[in-house]
């Protein structure tokens, strides 16, 4: 997981167009201090892209405004402009908008998260690991099928694979 992520998760996931944090929640946020240039220095806080930190806040689809350094308090305000305007899924630096998923795709997302109590990102990424080992286990049966020499053991897999060529 990059540094940054979970301060892009927290954009992602608010219904607000705009939050004002001190650099102490931030921290929380991050779970570990900002570096010292966050305090010392304004362009820090810019809006660029060519800084991972900067980064986590635009590919979230928000922007920084209103630095207050001397507070240590920040304005982050969405970025309708960006194309991330709708909650997303993120996880580790991917961005999946909700409109990239079809009305029942959705709904799916939606009624995970509530039965499960979890956020649209982590109950799309529980849905999508679900799905890759059932994925996983079908295709084992199918080489099971066709090789009665693999034990099920996957390394058995690839050493087949690998003497067969």
């Amino acid at each position: 997981m990059a540094r940054y992520d979970p301060l892009m998760r927290y954009l992602v996931g608010l219904d607000l167009d705009e939050v004002s944090l001190s650099f102490a929640e931030v921290e929380s946020i991050l779970g570990r201090r900002l570096p010292p240039s966050a305090r010392e220095h304004q362009a820090w806080w810019a809006n660029t892209d060519s800084h991972s930190h900067a980064r986590a806040w635009l590919q979230a689809g928000w922007r920084t405004e209103r630095l207050d350094r001397g507070g240590e308090r920040v304005a982050f305000v969405r970025d309708r402009a960006s194309g991330v305007a709708e909650p997303s899924a993120v996880m580790e630096g991917y961005v999946m908008r909700s409109s990239d998923l079809g009305p029942l795709a959705r709904r799916l997302v939606e009624v995970e998260a509530a039965r499960r109590g979890l956020d649209p990102a982590a109950a799309a990424a529980a849905l999508l690991d679900e799905a890759a080992l059932e994925r996983r286990k079908a295709l084992m049966e199918k080489f099971r099928r066709l090789s009665p020499r693999v034990s099920g053991d996957s390394t058995d897999l690839i050493r087949e694979d690998r003497d067969a060529r």
